[in-house]
């Protein structure tokens, strides 16, 4: 199963326009795709003290995505990049939904040093995000999206994550978004493929 997780205010957006493309070659390959667009579920993104300090949500909403995110063997983010990060909407979504017990947990003695143990090893994660950033200047593993995904969102919690940024977009032409809708589409099918039944064991 994949979860798939948007986040664009714009139902014809670039990004919406990649989900349904991404979504369509998952579904074809035989992926049960759970969709989540927060705009649409007019999600809550804010963290209150109570949940906080109960490290779990008692939300039917956010309870339905922590079951996707510990059930799902892989998850999809698709959004823009607003100030080098994420919409809002999506970092509450993050913080109300990585939480300790789903995403991570602190193991050791009560008053003693404790050790991260990460609880979504094995599942694999894409992200795509539109910037209007060069390649040349912030590009690559530099990109602020690329850590924040890569290593501190995903890599905190065991997930294998790639990044992949649609650089210039403000400037890109009708051409150049369909070539990247036709690679989102086909980086999904790569990432997610499931072995075939001939493939024999090494």
């Amino acid at each position: 199963m994949v979860t798939m997780v948007v986040c664009h205010p714009r139902p014809e957006s670039f990004t919406h326009a990649a989900a349904g493309r991404v979504r369509a070659a998952l579904l074809a390959d035989r992926h049960e795709v759970r969709l989540h667009d927060l705009y649409v579920e007019r999600f809550d993104p804010v963290l209150r003290a109570d949940e906080y300090l109960r490290k779990f949500s008692l939300d039917d909403r956010v309870q339905e995505y922590y079951r996707d995110l510990t059930e799902s063997d892989g998850i999809v983010v698709l959004h823009p990049d607003w100030w080098g990060m994420p919409p809002a909407l999506l970092v509450g979504w993050i913080d109300r939904v990585f939480r300790p017990g789903i995403a991570y947990e602190f193991e050791g003695y009560e008053f003693g040093p404790k050790r991260k143990v990460p609880l979504l090893s094995g599942k694999r994660a894409l992200v795509f995000c539109t910037t209007d950033a060069d390649r040349s200047g912030s590009g690559g593993a530099r990109h602020p999206l690329v850590r924040l995904w890569r290593d501190t969102v995903f890599g905190y919690c065991g997930v294998e994550a790639r990044v992949k940024l649609f650089y210039r977009f403000r400037d890109s032409t009708p051409a150049e978004r369909e070539r990247w809708l036709t690679s989102a589409a086909r980086t999904a099918r790569g990432l997610f493929a499931v072995p075939s039944a001939d493939t024999p064991e090494l």
